[in-house]
């Protein structure tokens, strides 16, 4: 009977706890896990920031188209400068032709509406690469020989 009692003892004192195998086991797969989370916030901080970037691209790019497309008169044109952010921007102004034959040039003068090609270029420097954004329109305008 004593030795039962012993043997018991011994058996309860055994399960209790952890090994030590365990415990390293589950220190490297919580190393694991939390490398890896980090990791994808980095990646979502550099993707929110580039997204960023774009967003600021193409708001001065429709800026500037809209300043084009309020216009009463065009004429072709371009011009370059820089907003204060440190965005560089373009703008171009070019007679839109009409897929036409040659014969059809006394026609396209006998119109009283010409039609232009409105484009707002956005650069910026992106690291070491220089990245941008273009955006263009068509408006159709009565010739100034018609108004």
């Amino acid at each position: 009977m004593l030795k039962k009692q012993k043997s018991e003892k011994l058996h309860c004192s055994c399960q209790s706890g952890f090994t030590l195998l365990e415990v390293l086991i589950a220190v490297m797969i919580l190393g694991m896990s939390i490398t890896t989370i980090l990791q994808q916030f980095s990646v979502a901080l550099r993707t929110g920031t580039k997204t960023q970037e774009v967003i600021k691209a193409v708001m001065h790019a429709k800026e500037k188209l809209e300043e084009l497309k309020v216009k009463k008169e065009l004429s072709e044109s371009n011009e370059t400068g820089s907003f204060e952010d440190g965005y560089e921007w373009e703008t171009y102004v070019v007679p839109f032709i009409y897929g036409q034959e040659e014969d059809d040039d006394q026609d396209y003068e006998k119109l009283r509406y010409e039609t232009f090609q409105l484009k707002s270029i956005v650069l910026w420097q992106h690291g070491e690469r220089k990245k941008q954004i273009q955006l263009s329109t068509l408006k159709t305008i009565r010739k100034k020989k018609w108004k």
